[in-house]
């Protein structure tokens, strides 16, 4: 793993990097797909369950894959416009690394756990406009994600979670950030929704609203909600069970990885 630093007018970030290595024996170059990775963490934190076993995870399947440290709630400093332009600029310094790496522009995955999903949601809903993303950022997008995982997403931040206004207002007070599902358009990319149905800490109405706005606008998507899980489960195996907490193993929940990549062989995402 290396931590790059980037940055945008001034404001600097990190993201992690985790480079497959090229097979030397093969006779022509493999260029390979790539997640870029935010993890969840109510706003003010981001944690290492859904970071670096979320990234090997991916690697063990062929991709390359980047955690972004995106802008958490300040003082005097919101999460939003912040965060957008940070992946933004990530997507774009992905192109100068191309060549370098081996990746495969094309096939470019954003991955949002928790609060990290109401971020890729709202990339996925703001920044694929071209009209709402000059809102945004002045600079041109010359890397486009392919596709989107949205797991136990925050989609809707009037919809169970956050709790309070003051909270709320911390992430952003501009409202135009605020519901993610509102600024979804046909130029919106596939995604991949799932959560549990009790979930205590976001409700699973917020799934449910990105989805059916989804099949509104005929965009491609898949939705799991399983039965039962607390928040937070990320894997639901040993690897990211908190040490002593039995409630992040969940065996029938750790199935939706699988499901992700089946839904990625059923949109060609591999061909």
């Amino acid at each position: 793993m290396e931590k790059q630093k980037l940055s945008y007018k001034g404001h600097e970030f990190y993201v992690d990097t985790y480079w497959l290595d090229p097979i030397r024996d093969f006779s022509s170059e493999v260029k390979r797909p790539l997640v870029i990775i935010f993890p969840g963490g109510r706003f003010t934190f981001q944690t290492d369950r859904e970071a670096q076993p979320i990234a090997l995870k991916f690697a063990s399947e062929g991709f390359h894959a980047i955690v972004l440290h995106y802008q958490l709630i300040e003082e005097q400093t919101p999460v939003y416009p912040l965060a957008l332009q940070e992946t933004a600029i990530t997507l774009n310094w992905l192109k100068s690394q191309s060549k370098i790496h081996h990746i495969d522009l094309d096939r470019i995955i954003l991955v949002g756990f928790s609060a990290g999903g109401h971020i890729v949601a709202n990339f996925n809903s703001i920044m694929t406009n071209l009209e709402e993303r000059k809102k945004v950022i002045s600079e041109r997008l010359d890397v486009i994600p392919a596709a989107n995982f949205l797991c136990y997403p925050v989609i809707d931040l009037t919809a169970g979670y956050p709790r309070s206004k003051e909270h709320r207002e911390s992430v952003s007070n501009d409202t135009f950030y605020w519901k993610s599902q509102d600024h979804l358009t046909s130029n919106a990319k596939p995604t991949f929704i799932w959560q549990t149905v009790d979930d205590k800490t976001v409700p699973v109405h917020n799934s449910l609203l990105y989805a059916e706005k989804m099949n509104q606008l005929d965009l491609p998507f898949e939705l799991h909600l399983f039965a039962s899980g607390k928040h937070g489960l990320s894997l639901g195996t040993y690897v990211t069970q908190r040490p002593g907490n039995v409630l992040h193993l969940n065996k029938f929940v750790a199935e939706w990885w699988k499901l992700g990549m089946n839904w990625l062989r059923s949109i060609n995402f591999f061909n």
